[in-house]
């Protein structure tokens, strides 16, 4: 009987142990995302507005989305900070969980979404994807203490810049020239918007109607599994406007978008936008 009492004081002692660890690992993580969310809080010039002259000598397409999506007279920001609701399926046979996320997102520069995914019951997971300073990471854990995935590696950061890129339609003075953007109208409801980030550069395939609602963005990105550029896409079913801007409030997408091997995996409703 000591025997087996001191096996079970000794199995406690370390299952204490191994969760002060991951809890210290925890508070570590959460520091370094505290430290680069700060440094991705930068705000544009208060004196800088938006005005249609901005707009003048783009492609037809390029006007029609840019003075639908930012009113006349809107501080030019830098950075959105966005609330959203949603689900996720990690996997193309799984199921659907739903989720609650916020993100920072400074095109350009990089971003964090910090996400919880709700698994059956009480079981839930951690979700932190961010992109900054030409790294990338992705960590996953289990009740937001036990890691599945802790990974960052060259493919992740080429993938998550791509993701910061194309996610730049929730912050749309990204697309102006002052930032850096590059328009080629390809048709009536077409568009190509080049972007960079860094090292990497992708063109955006835009879908506007004719009234300048943004309906489908598509993209280039690195699917770091296979080591490639693979058709990333969203649908846009509706938007709403936040502080002078326009975005996109309901998304859906994944990766081949467009083709037979499409699997939605993404579905978003943007809750809250503060632009800075």
């Amino acid at each position: 009987m000591k025997i087996i009492g001191t096996l079970t004081v000794a199995l406690a002692v370390l299952v204490f142990l191994t969760v002060v660890a991951f809890w210290v690992l925890r508070l570590v993580d959460d520091s370094r995302m505290n430290r680069i969310w700060s440094s991705l809080q930068i705000s544009g010039k208060p004196e800088a507005l938006f005005s249609p002259e901005m707009v003048e000598g783009l492609p037809d397409l390029a006007q029609r989305y840019l003075l639908h999506a930012i009113q006349s007279g809107t501080p030019l920001a830098r950075r959105v900070e966005l609330k959203m609701s949603g689900s996720i399926k990690p996997k193309d046979d799984g199921p659907w969980m739903p989720l609650q996320a916020t993100q920072i997102l400074t095109p350009g520069r990089g971003f964090i979404w910090k996400a919880e995914a709700k698994a059956a019951g009480p079981v839930f997971m951690s979700v932190t994807d961010h992109y900054a300073a030409g790294e990338g990471r992705m960590r996953v854990a289990l009740l937001g203490l036990f890691p599945m995935v802790n990974a960052s590696n060259p493919d992740i950061a080429r993938s998550a810049a791509g993701r910061l890129l194309g996610e730049s339609c929730w912050l749309p003075a990204a697309f102006l020239p002052e930032y850096g953007a590059v328009w080629h109208e390809v048709d009536s409801l077409h568009a190509e918007v080049t972007l960079t980030v860094d090292d990497l550069t992708a063109p955006l395939t835009l879908t506007i109607d004719e009234e300048g609602r943004l309906k489908e963005v598509v993209l280039p990105r690195w699917k770091d599994d296979i080591k490639a550029f693979v058709p990333f896409g969203v649908a846009i079913g509706e938007e709403q406007a936040f502080g002078g801007y326009t975005i996109p409030s309901r998304v859906r997408g994944g990766w081949w978008y467009g083709g037979e091997r499409y699997s939605e995996f993404v579905r978003f409703t943007i809750e809250q936008a503060v632009f800075y």
